[in-house]
């Protein structure tokens, strides 16, 4: 069953948490990414759903 973006808005940016089930991605991408842009670049990075699409912002 697919998962609604509101069921996951809050733990999208955890490490290993991943759709895809337990043999497929490690779920690490996010995680890397918000770490990179928050610690290195000194940014954010933001998700939140508008007409059920996902919409990402990052700003630096």
């Amino acid at each position: 069953m697919p998962c609604k973006l509101e069921d996951i808005l809050g733990k999208i940016f955890d490490p290993y948490f991943t759709t895809k089930g337990k043999t497929r991605e490690k779920g690490l991408g996010l995680y890397t990414a918000k770490l990179l842009i928050e610690k290195s670049m000194k940014g954010t990075i933001t998700v939140r759903n508008i007409d059920g699409w996902c919409e990402f912002r990052i700003e630096l």
